[in-house]
């Protein structure tokens, strides 16, 4: 067998691995129970790895915070001495089982949602959104204060107990069904997923309501999941990371596994080249901000790994499932199918779980595969928000996953797979 029939029926194995995964959600536990590899006195953030000294702000606050909140230090000044000396580790989220949204802060205390792949008995953790108030918070945004520490206390003591008893009695929640219908109602579950919510509030709200607790804890809890926008964002990343890590190590394949960035440089991963990233320059998304006051000098390039749900098909090279999403972008929605049928062409295989109206029914489009990047000098197309340079989200945009990644990743996998 050449080179070839070895890498198509690679890609064909990890492809498979996207599509046939059932992603359920079983339990919330602390990120040290559920994050593999995850040590005491270690840090993860979103993106690439990178070393203090060359994080952007809202990284470096990030590991402050991280410090704080697990009492490691007792002031910033504190914090950033130890963290210089070398007393804590500093690593990068997609290296683990877990996906670093935003800023991507997550430490062994903090709560987590655990998704298993029950084709593959892959799991992933994701942090959950940390509610209305504080909705990026201290995993997202990297942020620490009192009232942030009090609400995640809130979460831990009072919120979370409840969800996860309600979870155990039935038997963990299924997301696929939730991300295939969501679609065909207008979200692409990055951007967006106000369906996503409402299918996933059908589900979840009727259990709660029955559960044995005092009613103002029940409301308590509803109110976290109902009053925050993108609640399901979390469960979709969770999905994404299990299926994506259940193809991780496929020998021979060129299919993509992760891009991320983390606001300095974007890096992209290869399945059949685990644990190698390939990184460039973090590009900066092109899209309509919230407010006229801010201009492009706000905005910092690429940071978050939630687009790890592109290399499951969601996302950019969803844009036809979603043209309310690329209207925001002042697209059309011909042009929003135009996107996905482009992505078409750079992908291994059709998502058979995902037809789309606006497609006529057609799949999306399911695994990037580099060689076709490389073929057609077509790049993968990815949605995002666009964060400040001090923090907070400033807008939604789209940016393209920089070509020197794809090159970079090809070198190194003809190094590998014909020596």
């Amino acid at each position: 067998m050449d080179i070839r029939e070895k890498i198509e029926q690679a890609n064909a194995k990890a492809v498979e691995a996207i599509v046939d995964s059932d992603p359920v959600w079983i339990d919330i536990q602390p990120a040290g129970e559920c994050v593999e590899g995850l040590e005491d006195h270690m840090i993860l953030h979103s993106g690439p790895p990178i070393d203090y000294e060359n994080m952007v702000m809202l990284h470096k606050r990030g590991m402050v915070s991280a410090m704080l909140f697990e009492g490691w230090a007792k002031d910033e000044q504190e914090a950033v001495a130890r963290i210089r000396a070398g007393e804590v580790k500093i690593e990068s989220a997609l290296d683990h089982n877990t996906v670093g949204a935003g800023t991507g802060i997550i430490t062994k205390s903090v709560a987590m949602n655990v998704i298993e792949d029950r084709r593959s008995g892959k799991r992933a953790a994701t942090f959950p959104a940390e509610g209305i108030r504080f909705q990026g918070g201290f995993c997202g945004w990297g942020l620490y204060s009192k009232e942030i520490a009090e609400n995640l206390r809130i979460m831990r003591e009072d919120i979370f107990p409840i969800i996860r008893e309600m979870l155990y009695k039935r038997g963990g929640l299924s997301i696929k069904p939730i991300l295939a219908e969501s679609m065909q109602m207008g979200d692409e579950n990055h951007t967006r997923q106000t369906a996503s919510d409402l299918l996933f509030d059908k589900q979840i709200l009727p259990d709660l309501f029955k559960m044995d607790r005092p009613k103002e804890d029940i409301l308590r809890a509803v109110r976290y999941i109902v009053e925050t926008p993108r609640f399901f964002h979390c469960y979709g990343q969770g999905a994404a990371r299990s299926a994506l890590a259940a193809a991780e190590g496929t020998e021979y394949s060129t299919m993509v596994t992760a891009v991320c960035g983390n606001g300095v440089e974007f890096g992209i991963k290869i399945a059949g080249l685990p644990g190698q990233w390939f990184c460039t320059s973090a590009p900066m998304m092109e899209g309509r901000y919230t407010s006229s006051k801010f201009t492009r000098d706000d905005q910092l390039p690429w940071i978050g790994d939630s687009c790890v749900v592109e290399c499951y098909g969601m996302g950019g090279l969803a844009a036809a499932a979603s043209p309310i999403v690329c209207n925001l972008r002042g697209m059309t929605n011909q042009q929003a199918i135009a996107q996905t049928r482009e992505m078409e062409r750079i992908c291994i295989s059709r998502n058979h779980n995902f037809p789309i109206p606006a497609l006529d029914f057609d799949f999306l489009p399911v695994g990037i595969d580099m060689r076709l990047v490389l073929k057609t000098g077509i790049l993968p197309a990815i949605h995002g928000g666009m964060f400040h340079r001090d923090g907070g989200l400033i807008g939604a945009g789209m940016a393209r996953v920089p070509m020197e990644c794809f090159q970079k990743a090809m070198r190194a996998f003809g190094a590998r797979y014909r020596s």
